[in-house]
């Protein structure tokens, strides 16, 4: 069982010197993978539905609170920045709203970040929730879907192909482009879906290389794996193949959940440490590789 940490909107990197140490100490214990979350603009006052919030609920918070009262930092900045003080440890967005930025933009900007780590990046991908975050940004709500499978394909598109040509309902190249750098990892970075829904199991086979589960119960989600290995076989995909990961509490976690989530596919565990504070952060870090261990040797 692989073991990583989730940042949240990573407002404990708010310094260099923070950045260093969350960076070597992943290093140090060996995690897989350092994650942060993605948002670019967030009303004071947010009335859509947060897909997680029984969470915040059963541990007694506000489950809005992590995105009105901290610091959000830009995604890809901090994967940048993560960069030159890490040398193993993956470095993903979970997730990428995908609708929010032009899919050239977006295919620059990971093949960018997974040249200079020497092909350590990860691409999260999911459609998004917030209703007024897309209001803000003149996304219309109702094309996150498709604009999320659209995008990703003329992202692979550039990605894998000298002289891309794409015709799509939002985008098109109709004529050569020089697209540089391509991804250092071949055919491209890993893409991990993010969501629990059938429509988001169904993106998972028709784009993703892994499923990335969010901070749901394990109970919850169960009948989501065999309906997923269903879809593979449907689709003619490996469902062997596919990375499957979790984001997890600890403070929800026990040794018996952790052999859970072994025992039903999962094979790397994201704790959440998304608090403002560095220190807060570290001990988390410090604290998960063990317990993960001690459950699963």
């Amino acid at each position: 069982m692989r073991y990583g940490v989730h940042l949240g909107g990573a407002a404990a990197l708010r310094t260099a010197d923070a950045v260093r140490q969350i960076g070597e100490l992943a290093e140090e214990l060996g995690y897989d993978a350092i994650l942060t979350g993605d948002h670019i603009t967030i009303p004071r006052k947010i009335g859509s539905e947060y897909p997680y919030t029984k969470l915040a609920q059963s541990l007694g918070f506000d489950p809005y609170a992590v995105f009105t009262t901290i610091d959000w930092l830009d995604a890809f900045t901090v994967l940048a920045l993560l960069v030159p003080v890490t040398k193993t440890v993956r470095l993903g967005t979970s997730v990428t709203i995908v609708p929010y930025r032009h899919p050239l933009e977006m295919a620059r900007v990971v093949a960018t970040i997974d040249v200079v780590s020497g092909g350590r990046m990860i691409f999260g991908a999911g459609i998004g929730w917030m209703e007024e975050e897309f209001r803000l940004l003149g996304v219309p709500f109702a094309e996150r879907a498709g604009r999320t499978r659209e995008y990703v394909a003329l992202m692979k598109e550039v990605w894998t192909k000298e002289t891309p040509r794409f015709n799509g309902k939002f985008v098109r190249i109709d004529y050569d482009l020089y697209v540089a750098p391509k991804p250092l990892q071949k055919p491209h970075p890993p893409i991990w879906v993010g969501g629990e829904s059938t429509p988001a199991l169904k993106r998972v086979v028709e784009f993703g290389d892994g499923w990335h589960i969010g901070p749901v119960s394990l109970e919850e989600i169960k009948p989501r794996f065999t309906e997923l290995r269903t879809l593979m076989e449907r689709a003619g995909r490996d469902y062997t193949k596919l990375e499957i990961t979790s984001m997890v509490d600890t403070r929800l976690l026990s040794a018996a959940d952790i052999r859970s989530y072994r025992d039903v596919g999962v094979q790397g565990l994201y704790v959440v440490a998304p608090g403002p504070e560095p220190q807060s952060v570290l001990k988390i870090m410090r604290e998960f590789p063990k317990k993960v261990q001690d459950a699963v040797g």
